[in-house]
């Protein structure tokens, strides 16, 4: 029998260009190989996207639910991922369903993401401390050092931090609760920096795609 292909132990990430030609009348796309991401946690890709204003970090998510973060132009994990990304909180780790898309708030000055699956959503602040239940981490870690700049390390996102260390040691910070949904949801998207698009399918609708029951007779009875 011929030798079965080999699984593959990472992603290709490729850069696509285009431009107009007023010669031909056409698009035309320019594609070229920027590197090699290894198969994380041997996980699938689910999501990813960039942060407004900033195509250096790219955010993506697994079919494991980990949460990544990637330096595009060093063609590497960014600081937050090789600090966190596998010691979420443990209430992270209960997130119901498969994250299955991402969206960032339109404001240049936001620092968070909201990863969501068919059952639940979750918001992720960048810049916030990761949770009391974290793995091995000091009361008010920051999620980002100051040398990594994920898209908005200006004043306000450096004054939201702080303010954020200094809340910690009196509540708890609700980075990484989730939210479930009643219904099955289909896309959920901001439309502004505090308001969402959530695109549902009411449960009897799904209900309706299940097949008609089988009936079989038991013989002896």
């Amino acid at each position: 029998p011929p030798p079965r292909p080999k699984k593959k132990t990472h992603y290709s990430v490729f850069r696509i260009d285009f431009a107009t030609s007023k010669v031909e009348d056409c698009l035309k796309f320019f594609c070229r190989q920027h590197w090699f991401i290894a198969r994380l946690n041997g996980a699938s890709v689910t999501a990813g996207g960039f942060p407004p204003g900033n195509s250096n970090i790219l955010v993506i998510t697994t079919s494991s639910n980990h949460v990544f973060v990637f330096d595009v132009e060093a063609k590497q994990l960014g600081e937050w991922s090789r600090r966190y990304s596998y010691v979420l909180p443990r209430r992270f780790q209960d997130f119901p369903g498969e994250i299955i898309g991402l969206s960032f708030p339109p404001s240049l000055c936001s620092t968070s993401v909201i990863v969501y699956s068919s059952r639940a959503m979750c918001l992720i602040d960048f810049v916030m401390p990761v949770g009391f239940d974290a793995v091995d981490l000091p009361n008010g870690s920051n999620l980002l050092s100051d040398n990594f700049q994920y898209p908005f390390m200006n004043v306000k996102a450096k004054r939201k931090r702080r303010d954020a260390n200094h809340e910690t040691k009196q509540s708890k910070i609700n980075n990484f609760d989730f939210f479930e949904f009643r219904n099955p949801v289909l896309f959920v998207g901001h439309m502004l920096e505090h308001s969402l698009l959530v695109l549902e399918k009411p449960w009897m609708k799904v209900i309706q795609t299940f097949g008609a029951p089988v009936h079989r007779h038991i013989f002896g009875t």
